[in-house]
């Protein structure tokens, strides 16, 4: 490690930690987490984690479980902050809440009951035809701690007026969703100070990753757990890559939480181990540091400038110049992401690639809804039959607890245990077996027959709810036939690449793309009026783009390309890219 990082790593009271892109700030935290694992191993004690994502929990959980010994499991939990709030609160202190119907399935927009729920609850305002906006409202629905509704729906009246029917009714069905948990939570808390306190005995430290992107309801759910003066906080964050203000994320609260804690506040990592010298002093002139961001891990010298594409499509451009460039630099297509604004930019294109022959991953990549019952479980089993991985077994176990909870609406933890593991043997060589003969279609008809036996001989689900997998296949052969896909030279490799996604070429947003890295990035969309958006015009809002824009510029370790599309406006590219951004104009 770095002397910066064993500094922080060493510091034994609250730390609120700067860290740059690339700095090694999930090594940082896992080696904070080991250190204090040794204290508590065999207490009744545990050291909790809280990222943003569910990847970067499965990354943080895989990587330490490397570095501990067998059984110290018992002393980690990493999970989101939705993930502790509904296992440590909500489910078992629920009961505390006035009107609580018990634990309730969480309702994500991959759920067919999502858009139901919203359209019955838009009804009741009069609200009859929703856009996308309007479901991404309902998605992002959540409060601060005066129960005001804040982030993307605040800015959407008829969603705002919708939001108690859309509770209600997911109450009535038994659904609870994300911005629920975390406001129900907080109440808990605030109205019962010993379950803060029992929270604080149980867990001596929270390590919380991505702090630029904690909400204020979070904020004042951390403030009562240090209330109890139990528990300590190591607390990492970058105010540059805070691009979450549509959940209620706000920047401005982490240096008021950092002296409310009384945190040391001055120690950085300011190294970059991810991304060349040349691209490092781009990130640099759109944010300087101090100390400067510098350039120290294998990429430092390589010698490839960041390219401005401009005037064609984006598709000319990807496959005119991006794509030759990888051969030319010896990148393969799963070390490579396109990173657009939002998903309409990318489905379009991504759809262009794939007919133009180039696998791909991502929006509109799939044939088929990825909601179907059967898709999460059949990409993965297609995946290990042609290649298994360290983590194959974890990720099918994941499949499995995921596809019978929502068959039948319970946890079905004996999925994880030694049982499970012969139960997804079984899957496994059915899976393999049946990929010798036929295609993916065959084999999707025959393997989703075969998985309601297996899961209903294991006593995992019922007879009824075993159908469910062959149903579910026969909604995505019509999904696939509407989007007149060639199913008669559909592959199971092809099905696989949506879980074993290093053999094809990854499309995603800028949000989504937060915490990864790639040997190669092509940003598309780089126009003025689009990004930054058009709407945007206060300093604050253009702010707030900049630093999307920056995250993008920063996963790139060896090859960065900007695309500044011709579009019918004839738009300019976006002024980030000028004097006063990169300057590659």
């Amino acid at each position: 490690m770095t002397e910066q990082q064993r500094q922080a790593v060493g510091h034994p009271d609250n730390l609120l930690l700067t860290a740059c892109p690339g700095s090694g700030k999930t090594r940082t935290l896992i080696a904070k987490a080991i250190r204090e694992i040794d204290r508590v191993r065999g207490t009744p004690r545990k050291i909790c984690c809280i990222t943003y994502t569910n990847t970067a929990a499965q990354e943080i959980e895989q990587r330490t479980a490397l570095e501990t010994q067998p059984g110290d499991e018992e002393y980690f939990a990493v999970s989101t902050i939705h993930a502790f709030c509904l296992t440590e609160i909500y489910r078992p202190y629920g009961w505390l809440l006035p009107g609580f119907r018990g634990a309730a399935r969480v309702i994500t927009r991959e759920n067919p009951d999502f858009e139901r729920i919203a359209q019955y609850a838009a009804e009741r305002v009069n609200l009859l035809r929703l856009t996308p906006a309007d479901y991404e409202a309902f998605e992002s629905l959540t409060m601060n701690a005066a129960g005001q509704i804040v982030g993307l729906a605040a800015n959407n009246d008829a969603i705002v007026r919708a939001a108690p029917h859309w509770w209600q009714r997911c109450a009535e069905l038994g659904y609870v969703d994300f911005g629920t948990i975390i406001y129900g939570s907080y109440r808990v808390l605030r109205d019962n100070p010993q379950i803060a306190m029992s929270l604080a005995a149980k867990f001596p430290w929270f390590l919380v990753d991505e702090f630029q992107d904690t909400t204020d309801l979070q904020i004042e759910l951390l403030k009562l757990i240090h209330a109890t003066g139990r528990s300590r906080f190591f607390l990492v964050g970058d105010l540059a890559q805070s691009i979450f203000g549509f959940t209620g994320a706000d920047p401005s609260l982490v240096a008021p939480f950092g002296a409310h804690i009384h945190a040391r506040t001055d120690l950085s990592l300011s190294q970059n181990f991810r991304s060349s010298e040349r691209i490092v002093g781009h990130a640099e002139r759109l944010f300087p540091r101090t100390p400067p961001m510098t350039a120290n891990g294998r990429n430092r010298d390589v010698s490839t400038d960041p390219i401005l594409v401009r005037g064609v499509t984006s598709f000319q451009a990807i496959t005119e110049q991006f794509l030759p460039k990888l051969d030319e630099l010896g990148i393969s297509l799963g070390d490579a992401t396109i990173l657009g604004k939002d998903w309409a930019s990318l489905i379009a294109l991504s759809r262009q690639l794939r007919d133009y022959g180039t696998p791909v991953v991502g929006p509109g990549a799939r044939p088929y809804r990825r909601s179907r019952l059967f898709a999460g479980l059949a990409e993965q089993l297609c995946a290990a039959t042609e290649e298994v991985a360290p983590d194959t077994m974890r990720q099918l176990e994941r499949a499995v607890f995921h596809a019978v909870q929502d068959l039948s609406g319970h946890a079905g933890l004996d999925v994880f245990s030694h049982g499970g593991r012969v139960v997804i043997v079984r899957l496994l060589r059915e899976a393999t077996r049946l990929a010798e003969h036929g295609g993916a279609v065959q084999w999707l008809d025959e393997m989703s027959a075969r998985t309601g036996e297996i899961l209903f001989n294991a006593g995992y689900i019922d007879r009824a709810q075993a159908g469910m997998f062959y149903a579910s296949v026969q909604e995505m052969k019509a999904d696939m036939a509407r989007q007149g896909v060639d199913t008669a030279n559909l592959t199971v490799s092809d099905l696989g690449l949506f879980a074993s996604p290093t053999r094809a070429l990854r499309l995603s947003t800028i949000h989504y793309s937060k915490g990864r890295e790639y040997a190669a990035v092509a940003m598309i969309g780089l126009r003025q009026g689009t990004f930054p958006h058009f709407n945007a015009r206060s300093a604050d809002a253009i702010e707030a783009e900049k630093r999307l824009f920056y995250v993008g510029v920063t996963r790139a370790e060896r090859l960065l390309m900007y695309v500044a599309e011709q579009d019918r406006w004839n738009n300019p590219p976006s002024p980030f890219l000028g004097a006063a951004g990169v300057g590659v104009i």
